[in-house]
């Protein structure tokens, strides 16, 4: 099941999620947020590298709603740049800290990636033993131990009361194993976890 994938992936050093379709990228981008809660828990710094395309795209940062999420905003920085080359840079400095987490968040505009880019996150993430979740669209080259494609999907709530965040998720690639699978995950802001639904 998605927890012990989760644990596992904690293991590793760069993953990659997407938007599994147009206009899901805000879902993409809520699902690494909470993956990077998770490792980081309460005491961990979350490194927060985007392109502006990104913000534009998702809206910008907004403490109360990041807090509520589950996010120590006092542990938190972010980073926000106009070229894309600005904002792997910043995040391969982000990456030399040890047990960093460093989400980098590329705007879907924009020539594609070649390997070398998610290569050099790799080897930072390794050195230090930092963790990266590189958000960007499906279909480029990567050199992740995991892809994901995720979407958004109905909250479990009481009538007419706001339910946590609930995601789609396909694991599109797995260098460890199968891929294929497919969750539906809600998110606990208390426990800094997603639970797998039945």
């Amino acid at each position: 099941g998605f927890p012990s994938l989760a644990a596992a992936m904690a293991a590793q050093p760069l993953h990659e999620i997407g938007p599994d379709k147009p206009g899901e990228e805000v879902a993409a981008l809520g699902f690494t947020l909470g993956l990077a809660a998770g490792w980081a828990g309460a005491a961990g710094r979350v490194f927060w590298a985007g392109e502006e395309g990104v913000f534009a795209e998702t809206g910008g940062p907004y403490p109360p709603g990041l807090a509520g999420f589950g996010l120590n905003l006092e542990r938190l920085i972010v980073v926000r740049a106009a070229k894309r080359e600005d904002v792997l840079w910043a995040a391969e400095q982000g990456l030399s800290a040890p047990g960093a987490v460093v989400i980098c968040a590329l705007a879907a505009r924009g020539r594609p990636l070649d390997l070398k880019a998610p290569r050099r996150l790799l080897l930072f993430a390794e050195r230090a033993r930092a963790r990266c979740l590189l958000v960007r669209p499906a279909g480029e080259a990567s050199a992740a131990w995991t892809r994901w494609r995720i979407g958004s999907a109905p909250s479990v709530a009481e009538a007419r009361e706001l339910g946590a965040p609930a995601f789609s998720a396909e694991l599109a690639r797995n260098r460890a194993g199968p891929a294929g699978a497919r969750f539906i995950l809600d998110w606990s802001a208390e426990a800094r976890n997603f639970t797998e639904r039945a």
